[in-house]
């Protein structure tokens, strides 16, 4: 199970930096202002703090199961991510980011919680895999940008 949760993690993370590592693609498609720019990745970390604070504020990760939270963070997360690709303007690629942010606070902490609650014996060990996950997720993006260049689409 730790499998499984940690490829999740993995890939929800994806998502964080997947328009910080195309950003001078970006800029050029949308024609942003240094300054918009910087909103690329900047919309994702406001996004996430607001959505971890209203969801630490409704208790939804006492009112929904983990993996509920995980699933809808998840897909709300992706096809935000995916709307970047027909995104008419900058500032609605950033609006997306935003969203993006936000639904990946119901992703993150929800994951922490099910490798605590469920590896009461290697909880270090657990712990310590869900966030090597999430650290290589977060690089992933980079990745595919070094391998596939300016097709950030």
């Amino acid at each position: 199970m730790l499998a499984v949760v940690s490829l999740a993690q993995f890939l929800g993370m994806t998502l964080w930096f997947s328009a910080t590592a195309v950003t001078p693609s970006l800029i050029a498609e949308f024609d942003l202002s240094p300054e918009r720019a910087a909103w690329l990745t900047m919309a994702v970390q406001a996004g996430f703090v607001a959505g971890t604070l209203i969801s630490a504020l409704a208790n939804i990760a006492d009112l929904l199961n983990s993996r509920v939270l995980m699933f809808i963070g998840s897909v709300v997360g992706a096809a935000a991510n995916a709307a970047v690709a027909i995104a008419p303007s900058g500032a609605v690629v950033i609006a997306l980011r935003l969203v993006t942010g936000a639904a990946l606070a119901l992703v993150y902490p929800p994951a922490m919680k099910i490798a605590a609650g469920w590896f009461r014996d290697r909880r270090g060990l657990a712990l310590g895999l869900l966030i090597g996950a999430l650290t290589l997720g977060k690089a992933f993006p980079h990745l595919l940008t070094a391998i596939f260049g300016s097709e950030w689409r």
